[in-house]
């Protein structure tokens, strides 16, 4: 049943490729979330190391990563499944990175610094790029809330959510995802006392996405509830976790 829903809903979604890669998407989307079932723990967490085991999952991920290295995703013209299948991609890339260098405690630990984020080893439309590339050239531009649903493979990151995003539901799971990160306290806390927020760093790095300060402001007012929802006199930002999303060691 998931499956057909997928297939109709691309079909009705504006690919322009033509039926044979609305059907490929729609099988690939099918085999993501075959992952996301076994590998997405109801917390959020991730694990990798049975990821690491299973060569089945792993060649579900490796199938949508070959699509993408020479799909175009311009060529889609529903804006909610581009956001979906890049987000996708975004978030399936990250899998596979982690999985290459399993074990490891940190994305950090792959590569120095942010070199995970930067280096341009994976490809889309035949060209190599990077996932900050995926992230900064296709989604940032169309929709701010896309920082909630990628997926850093860190702790201080927003969670992988348990579904495959799809034109259908990303709408709804973005807007989740957003409210979700936003009270969860490990990640954003807002003192009414002191009249002070102490956020995520997300909100600084991409603070211009938003706009300006008081635009970042007016968007979290929207999602807080009445007892945290105060205009701050000072904004903190916390520091970034980014050990790994999920357990570390390998399965014995």
């Amino acid at each position: 049943m998931r499956f057909f829903a997928l297939l109709l809903l691309l079909g009705l979604s504006g690919l322009v490729a033509g039926d044979d890669t609305t059907a490929k998407i729609a099988e690939l989307h099918q085999g993501v979330q075959e992952v996301y079932d076994v590998i997405v723990l109801p917390n959020g967490d991730v694990d990798y190391a049975t990821l690491h085991q299973r060569k089945d999952l792993q060649e579900k991920l490796e199938a949508f990563r070959t699509f993408m290295a020479g799909f175009d995703p311009d060529t889609l013209t529903d804006t909610n499944l581009k956001i979906a299948l890049l987000t996708n991609t975004y978030n399936v890339y990250t899998l596979i990175g982690v999985n290459r260098a399993w074990p490891v405690k940190s994305v950090r630990k792959i590569r120095a610094m942010f070199g995970f984020f930067t280096k341009k080893e994976w490809q889309l439309n035949g060209r190599k790029v990077s996932l900050n590339n995926i992230e900064g050239e296709w989604l940032r531009p169309l929709d701010p809330r896309i920082h909630f649903t990628v997926n850093c493979a860190s702790a201080s990151c927003p969670r992988l959510d348990q579904q495959v995003y799809t034109a259908d539901n990303v709408q709804q799971l973005m807007e989740a995802a957003t409210k979700r990160f936003l009270l969860n306290e490990n990640k954003n806390r807002f003192d009414a006392e002191r009249k002070e927020w102490h956020l995520s760093k997300i909100f600084e790095w991409y603070r211009k996405d938003w706009g300006k300060q008081a635009d970042v402001e007016a968007f979290i007012l929207k999602y807080l509830p009445e007892d945290k929802r105060f205009k701050p006199t000072r904004v903190f930002y916390l520091e970034y976790d980014w050990s790994l999303n999920g357990p570390t060691e390998p399965k014995g």
